[in-house]
């Protein structure tokens, strides 16, 4: 099987402890995520904006996920930030970045963490049209998913 499993049934979960088993006596150290439960589980804004940034770094760099550096998702999360707010002009993404230890002040932008659930629609809409442009099909289920259909109703 592939990176990601589902396990629903007594094999699968066989085969799943199967693979970790294989993958301990190999490597002795694995980390794992937690697990989705249930079969549509809902994925918030946020996690998803971070999750389709790592799905867009890997569509232009070409590699795997498990490639996309730190540095590239940072990279990413800062174009697009910049990008959008020079198309969108909206204030809620710019943040005063001032040193009290020097003085010095910049522009920055605002975490995603602190944008209302509207602002994080506006950018996820955004940045899947974005993404698309450049070939990237950016697909959800879950929170925007949802808002973004009861949007066209």
């Amino acid at each position: 099987m592939g990176e990601a499993w589902t396990v629903n049934d007594e094999r699968k979960k066989a085969a799943y402890i199967a693979h970790v088993n294989e993958l301990f006596a190999e490597h002795k150290y694995l980390t794992f995520p937690a697990p989705r439960i249930g079969a549509d589980r809902s994925l918030d804004q946020n996690a998803l904006f971070h999750v389709w940034l790592t799905e867009f770094c890997c569509h232009l760099a070409r590699c795997h996920k498990s490639q996309v550096t730190e540095g590239m998702l940072e990279g990413i999360k800062l174009t697009m930030k910049g990008l959008f707010y020079r198309e969108t002009d909206f204030s809620w993404m710019l943040l005063s970045v001032e040193c009290p230890l020097t003085g010095n002040t910049k522009r920055g932008f605002t975490s995603s963490k602190s944008w209302k659930r509207g602002e994080m629609f506006l950018f996820l809409d955004w940045l899947q049209n974005f993404a698309a442009t450049k070939g990237c099909i950016l697909e959800s289920k879950g929170e925007f998913a949802k808002l973004k259909r009861d949007q066209n109703k």
